[in-house]
């Protein structure tokens, strides 16, 4: 298997709070450090400033025991004395977040640092390594750290969330393997990762799914999915970033992952895509600049780019420095790409607009009688640009749906632009006049999302007038 840099064709490369209702962050007012040792605040500074190198801006926070504790991820958390539950460290990490685990010795700092590298997601990046910090009274004395009897001595080591998803979620989020990697070759930073994965777990993943199964049926699938469909679906991505980075306004290219290099097998299908990382993160969005940011980039990504998405849920979308991007390309097609030229992608294409939860939503809604658009209603079971645009009405109005970006939106259900976007929804999914209704393409919505913004009176947080 051989790597080669991806062709460049332009440059670019639970919820916390309420800014409405000044809800606290539930962590920034619990007790946890009251049961750190009393050196603790000297600890946290000097963990951020020497082993995170300042960062994260936000707080360096404990790391709950319980893996299963109602808090937010962070970026970062610190582990003081005890071996640290590495489900714990990753369930309340953000992807590409960090621990730091301390302890008193080099030997326990050692130990923590393998039971936590056998975790499948995290990968410790430093250490066995040694840390000081003044003791108590002494942390206005410039240089305390370094002088005997009025320092503290730890051990400590760092490691990072790389997976995407926790080992009990593999069964149910079957697809490729994503993680993040350090790559010298490609990117002086973490690179994302996307790999094709091996048949062994492939057979597991199914026997996980489909535990009533006959095992010469799931082997059977498993080789068909290794040997032809995940690599064709993963060529297929590398090759929509690539035209992306081509067709895409320069201003909008930073706003959707960039194919960095490529492992291909001997028959010239991609097993292995790296591209760059768009890690969440930044000041929250209002939520009227989350929903102009969305419908921006869907119209840019039709109209200019000629990409349907097809799979635009939330899950798929990421707030990076301040700006919406997407991601997941992987179900991507052309606009008026003819798939009946191929009879797998006809197949596997129909079984998806059979199977997909978008699909399943629509579909849904149409028979509650929530769904009326005659634009809409003719893309079921269909690749069709109506597709993203029918997530995406959905999309603006319940951002909350994704936990994750729930601390980057600020989102107030009895706000005046939540409640005009609702209208907006409403008039997106159910218009007065079903046969010829106002909103059919993503410029459209956004040119309903500019009206509310003037009605309003507010302002844009970021420049609209690049493509």
């Amino acid at each position: 298997m051989s790597r080669e840099p991806a062709p460049q064709s332009g440059a670019g490369g639970a919820p916390s709070r309420s800014a409405s209702s000044g809800t606290a962050d539930p962590e920034a007012t619990r007790p946890s450090l009251r049961a750190l040792p009393v050196a603790a605040p000297a600890v946290l500074a000097a963990v951020s400033k020497r082993r995170l190198n300042g960062q994260p801006a936000a707080p360096l926070r404990p790391l709950p025991a319980d893996p299963a504790a109602k808090v937010p991820q962070a970026d970062a958390r610190v582990s003081i004395g005890g071996l640290p539950d590495p489900d714990a460290a990753f369930r309340q990490l953000r992807w590409g977040g960090r621990l730091v685990a301390l302890t008193r010795s080099e030997t326990a700092a050692r130990h923590a640092g393998d039971h936590l590298g056998r975790y499948r997601g995290l990968s410790v990046e430093a250490g066995p390594y040694r840390l000081r910090t003044p003791r108590r009274g002494f942390g206005w004395l410039p240089g305390a750290a370094c002088v005997p009897g009025i320092s503290r001595g730890w051990h400590g080591v760092t490691a990072r969330r790389t997976g995407l998803v926790a080992a009990d979620e593999v069964a149910q989020r079957f697809t490729f393997d994503v993680r993040l990697e350090r790559v010298p070759s490609v990117s002086d930073e973490h690179v994302v990762a996307k790999t094709v994965p091996t048949y062994r777990q492939t057979v597991q993943r199914l026997r996980e799914r489909f535990p009533d199964a006959k095992e010469s049926v799931l082997m059977d699938r498993a080789g068909k999915l290794v040997k032809r469909v995940f690599p064709v679906f993963l060529t297929r991505e590398a090759a929509f970033l690539q035209l992306l980075q081509r067709d895409m306004p320069e201003g909008y290219r930073h706003r959707v992952p960039r194919a960095l290099a490529i492992e291909r097998s001997p028959d010239g299908t991609v097993q292995k895509l790296f591209m760059s990382w768009l890690r969440l993160g930044g000041d929250p969005l209002s939520h009227l600049d989350f929903a102009e940011q969305s419908a921006d980039l869907l119209r840019v990504l039709h109209d200019f780019g000629g990409v349907i998405h097809l799979d635009l849920r939330l899950d798929n979308m990421v707030i990076h420095d301040g700006e919406v991007c997407f991601v997941d390309f992987g179900s991507a097609v052309r606009v008026g790409e003819d798939l009946d030229r191929s009879p797998m992608l006809k197949g596997l294409f129909h079984e998806m607009m059979q199977t997909s939860q978008i699909q399943r939503t629509l579909g849904k809604m149409k028979d509650q009688g929530h769904l009326t658009s005659g634009t809409l209603l003719a893309a079921e079971g269909r690749v069709d640009k109506a597709v993203d645009l029918f997530y995406l009405a959905l999309q603006i109005s319940r951002p909350y749906w994704n936990p994750d970006l729930v601390a980057f939106i600020d989102y107030d259900e009895t706000s005046e632009e939540t409640r005009r976007l609702k209208r907006l929804t409403d008039a997106i999914l159910r218009p007065p006049n079903v046969a010829n209704p106002d909103f059919n393409s993503a410029a459209d919505v956004l040119a309903g999302v500019a009206r509310i913004r003037e009605r309003m009176g507010t302002n844009p947080a970021f420049d609209r007038g690049r493509g």
